[in-house]
């Protein structure tokens, strides 16, 4: 079967000498491929592109999600394969998978295609589905979702295609959908995919059209919620609400879902083009050379510049390896994100310095609540009707892993506008059962103290547990900052050894002689020639070279060739130095030294 790359997406070797290589486009009509996955290495799933749910997550659904566990979700002979059982694994008597793209990549606009071939049997529900990256925010069904492709396999000659939002969903019976009608939909692959513009979405299977749904043109996120990014999500259930509507066949395990590729695509564009560079979490992304526009075919070089002690997680919508610096073929505009993160922290956004994104709140209906961002940047929780269970008002932050036997701490600023009140700070799964691992009630006043919950999770391991703040029992405004989650088994580590493990380099890695007893420390370094473009955040050398009991002299970077060869003769025990720029060329802004040297040993 055909395998493609996708355009405007292509990894060049870092620092490489000489021509650049030849990149090539895949295009198809009007459609430019942006995004793909081809299944094409036997194991896991690429985990740049897929993360995974895990729990008992919605719709009242049998299947438990596991997380990386090749029984249920392998890359096997060019196709994914998400495979229901009936293991009993660790006491859960159904398992199943469902990845997402959901901190990788996410399109606003596009032909999302995927074939795949659906499980079969009564009781399955294999699901292509995108959901607004907006749901903690605003929730479902606000968010939107688009079901691609949902089949139930009590109904096995039926495929359906399906919008939901907050005027058009199932819970009301006013969704809008789709279906088309074949004979081999488990025996057989087909195409799957949805054109999704401005003021419309088409749906079509093996390019057969069976669905549009057009936006009204109000402007109203009730009905069209769909100008804003939505990422993918791929999983098989098993019964549930729609999938177990006729029972589940206990015959059926175990029952496949196989994908052989997912493509996303969008409208081909005119050059100049642009390249818009996001930074999330403290560190510096640039582009090389840096220009308003860029004309079709444009090699470039990404930089990402972490601060000390956080690193590179993921460069997201941009099939890039984590690499520091990376080059790309501009052939479209785009807009590309380096997560920067912090190794021990496990959260997100936990100053609130991006608003309230990636937390979610929830609000009963016996309450009423509104949770804001403050004009101070706090996390504003103001109840004036209490309900009638503590977690009846929730602000919190899912999708985040907990490992089994680890201990964990939860710390927060918290204070109240006024008076006092209790509230519950807890860790707990994301998902049905949203079984408790650990709480603790606070006391908040109006003075901001630092609020501390210390635990071990003893539990299985679960990718998908939450932070939770109940105030479902509460009268009065709650104001929260600087929440973390952080591992107390993760060792501190030096700015040095930091540095080290962001960029790869194992602890006394052994650079020169893999059979002596040197064990040099290895220092490599971007810095600015130019002392007029300097930036305060980017830690000098000589401060590496501290940290790493290195003498660097002088303190400051030299500027020139010369000078920079010259630190050679400061270092005691040096092996080798190493120093080039990009295309060799004297008057590049950026540089890059590699400084090799063993220290000394003790007898």
């Amino acid at each position: 079967m055909l395998k493609i790359t996708p355009s405007g997406l292509v990894l060049a070797a870092l620092l490489s000498l000489g021509a650049p290589p030849q990149l090539h486009s895949a295009e198809t009509g009007e459609w430019q491929l942006v995004w793909a996955d081809e299944f094409e290495t036997d194991g896991s799933p690429n985990p740049q592109f897929w993360d995974y749910e895990q729990g008992y997550i919605r719709n009242n659904e049998l299947q438990y999600y596991t997380a990386n566990r090749s029984e249920n979700c392998r890359v096997e002979n060019g196709s994914l394969i998400i495979e229901a059982r009936r293991d009993n694994f660790e006491g859960r008597s159904v398992t199943s998978a469902s990845l997402t793209t959901r901190r990788s990549a996410s399109w606003t606009y596009g032909r999302i295609e995927v074939r795949a071939q659906l499980a079969p049997g009564r009781g399955t529900w294999p699901a292509i589905w995108m959901l607004g990256d907006n749901i903690d925010e605003v929730g479902w069904p606000h968010c939107g979702e688009i079901d691609i492709m949902e089949f139930v396999g009590y109904d096995p000659n039926t495929v359906h295609g399906t919008i939901h939002t907050t005027a058009y969903n199932h819970i009301q019976n006013t969704e809008r959908n789709g279906h088309l009608e074949f004979d081999d939909l488990t025996t057989a692959m087909h195409v799957y995919s949805v054109e999704w513009e401005a003021d419309e979405m088409r749906f079509y299977v093996d390019d057969q059209l069976y669905f549009t749904f057009q936006n009204d043109g109000q402007n109203n996120d009730a009905t069209w919620p769909f100008h804003r990014p939505q990422h993918l999500k791929l999983n098989l259930a098993i019964g549930g609400d729609w999938g177990g509507a006729q029972g589940v066949d206990s015959s059926i395990y175990p029952t496949q879902f196989l994908v052989d590729y997912v493509r996303v695509y969008q409208r081909k564009q005119s050059p100049p083009y642009s390249v818009n560079l996001n930074a999330s979490g403290p560190g510096i992304v640039e582009i090389h050379p840096a220009k308003e526009h860029y004309q079709d075919g444009e090699v470039v070089t990404l930089v990402a510049d972490p601060d000390l002690g956080m690193r590179l997680g993921k460069w997201k919508n941009a099939q890039l390896e984590r690499q520091l610096e990376t080059q790309i073929v501009v052939n479209r505009s785009l807009d590309i994100t380096a997560d920067f993160v912090d190794p021990n922290a496990l959260n997100r956004n936990s100053d609130f310095s991006s608003s309230l994104s990636g937390w979610y709140n929830y609000i009963d209906s016996s309450a009423t609540a509104s949770i804001t961002q403050s004009p101070a940047g706090e996390a504003k929780i103001a109840i004036s009707k209490a309900g009638s269970q503590h977690w009846h008002v929730q602000f919190g932050q899912g999708n985040l892993s907990l490992e089994n036997g680890k201990r964990y701490e939860l710390s927060f600023d918290a204070k109240t506008e006024s008076g006092s009140l209790s509230l519950i700070a807890a860790l707990a799964m994301n998902a049905e059962p949203y079984t408790t691992y650990s709480e603790k009630t606070f006391q908040l006043d109006t003075n901001t103290q630092r609020h501390t919950l210390e635990f071990t999770h003893t539990s299985s391991s679960n990718p998908n547990s939450r932070i939770e703040f109940r105030l479902g029992q509460a009268n009065g405004t709650a104001l929260l900052d600087n929440v973390q989650l952080r591992s107390l088994d993760d060792e501190a580590l030096t700015a040095y050894e930091a540095w080290k493990r962001d960029n790869g380099i194992r602890p006394n890695q052994d650079a020169l002689d893999p059979d002596s007893d040197s064990r040099p420390n290895i220092l490599e370094y971007l810095w600015q020639s130019s002392p007029t473009q300097s930036d305060p955040r980017r830690p000098s050398l000589a401060a590496h070279a501290a940290s790493a009991g290195l003498q660097i002299s002088p303190a400051n970077f030299p500027a020139t060739l010369e000078q920079q060869q010259g630190i050679a003769t400061s270092l005691e025990h040096s092996q080798d130095l190493q120093i080039w720029n990009d295309g060799e060329n004297p008057s590049a802004r950026f540089h890059r030294l590699k400084v090799i040297a063993a220290p000394p040993i003790d007898d």
